[in-house]
């Protein structure tokens, strides 16, 4: 079995994981005294300084001609070269967050960890243990940091016996989406694979989307406060497990769906999680409200769309709501997130610019949280990266053969149930990472309508 302790720097621990180095990375050439404060968007300043991170494993493909220490020292020089020269481009990145209205663009750098994991890439996630996956993360350097002065990025490069390497990337929400935080990746890997189509920043968003300049209480108060809503907290034992849908069973779900409805991959995954959970929380907690908030990028529902490298919170959320008599089909929860999806159009988007746009994203955040508030409901939440390119990132030694949602531990004291998809590493399938109560797990993994489409835990480098 592959254990992992985590040891202070340089010390060695046999069947562990020694930490190598602690460092900024800084940007190859210094921020311009203009560009020093990068202002937050009105839709940057409603999200939470909460970090996500995902991990990517890249086996050592030297094929044995080149000496593992070698192979690790080239990509470690490289991987450090790279981020240096990519933050020179994303210049907030390297900067800290000071409040509500700007980051402060003084090139501290990215917090960047080097590990050294004994073992082999291969045997750690042909069974991935999430309790383990969580050491190869970056851990902040002091968790009781006042709220001032967050690092953005914190990145930690694991490097494996064999010469493999697993890169954890942890951004934080109040600047970085998922689609930005994929067009950093991205990037970062053409940086150092040295291509010649470097990938820019658009750094649009504070100027359409004008911050909120009009509360006093931040940051004792911050905007992103209007954003928590406790009902979608739970106190308790979680689990969180992953689901695969290959391709030949996306077609089959996609086209039970379409027979009365039209729904993409996307949303013919989501429903079919959606339907299963809801029904495993019915048979534990009676007929009640179900209700499922979706990530959704706006960029593309603008008159005039917005790039995809544009930067920032550039997302809102719908809200599908099954009440407690609707029948719980395929079809009918394709409906009800289509429903909840549509209303999220040009003209809904198109009032965040502008002078007045602040106030009506703190109306519309408002809104959406006055749907949050009943005792007696189920509440669920749903994001996808499934086309984003995650597994696209190819430093100059290939793609990675597994990616992953790097909050996978089922130890939490508090967690909200999830659904995190994302495309699969061969094959045009999508992996869902779902996170629920013990209790309901239990019975989502035994659904038949679920196994119907999707395996339950399957190894990441099966085909």
């Amino acid at each position: 079995m592959f254990t992992l302790r985590r040891n202070e720097t340089g010390h060695k621990s046999t069947g562990g994981i020694r930490v190598m180095s602690i460092q900024n990375v800084k940007p190859d050439r210094p921020t311009p005294d203009a560009l020093r404060s990068y202002k937050l968007s009105a839709l940057d300043q409603i999200n939470a300084l909460s970090y996500v991170p995902f991990i990517f494993f890249y086996p050592n493909n030297s094929n044995g001609n080149t000496n593992v220490n070698d192979v690790i020292l080239q990509r470690s020089k490289l991987l450090k070269q790279s981020m240096s020269e990519t933050l020179t481009r994303f210049y907030p990145f390297a900067g800290k967050y000071i409040n509500d209205i700007h980051i402060d663009c003084n090139d501290e750098g990215v917090y960047y960890i080097e590990t050294q994991v004994d073992g082999d890439l291969s045997s750690f996630i042909v069974k991935p243990d999430y309790k383990l996956i969580q050491s190869l993360l970056p851990v902040p350097p002091n968790e009781k940091e006042p709220i001032l002065g967050y690092y953005l990025v914190m990145i930690q490069v694991n490097f494996f016996s064999c010469g493999g390497v697993a890169i954890s990337m942890s951004t934080s929400h109040k600047l970085i989406d998922g689609t930005t935080y994929m067009t950093f990746l991205n990037s970062w890997a053409s940086t150092a694979k040295g291509e010649q189509n470097m990938i820019y920043p658009n750094f649009v968003a504070s100027s359409l989307f004008l911050a909120n300049t009009k509360t006093p209480s931040y940051p004792s108060y911050p905007l992103s406060f209007l954003a928590v809503w406790p009902m979608m907290l739970i106190k308790g034992k979680c689990v969180t497990k992953r689901f695969r849908f290959d391709a030949s069973a996306l077609q089959a779900l996609k086209a039970k769906a379409n027979e009365s409805i039209s729904a993409t991959r996307v949303i013919a995954v989501t429903s079919l999680i959606w339907k299963c959970a809801t029904s495993a929380a019915r048979k534990l907690n009676g007929e009640r409200l179900s209700i499922l908030q979706i990530a959704v990028n706006i960029r593309g529902r603008f008159a005039t769309p917005l790039p995809r490298n544009a930067i920032g919170n550039i997302i809102w959320n719908g809200v599908a709501r099954c009440e407690p008599n609707h029948t719980l089909t395929l079809d009918t929860m394709v409906g009800h997130i289509n429903a909840g999806v549509a209303k999220i159009n040009t003209k809904f988007v198109e009032q965040f610019k502008g002078e007045q746009g602040d106030d009506k994203v703190i109306d519309e955040i408002r809104r959406l949280g006055a749907q949050m508030t009943s005792y007696d409901a189920d509440y669920y939440s749903t994001s996808s990266l499934v086309n984003s390119g995650m597994y696209e990132a190819d430093f100059g030694w290939g793609k990675p053969v597994w990616s992953c949602f790097g909050y996978l531990s089922n130890d939490v004291p508090l967690y909200a149930n999830s659904i995190m998809l994302m495309d699969t590493s061969v094959g045009d399938g999508i992996e869902a990472c779902v996170t629920l109560s013990q209790d309901e797990m239990a019975i989502l993994e035994g659904d038949p309508d679920l196994l119907l489409y999707a395996s339950v835990e399957p190894s990441p480098l099966q085909g």
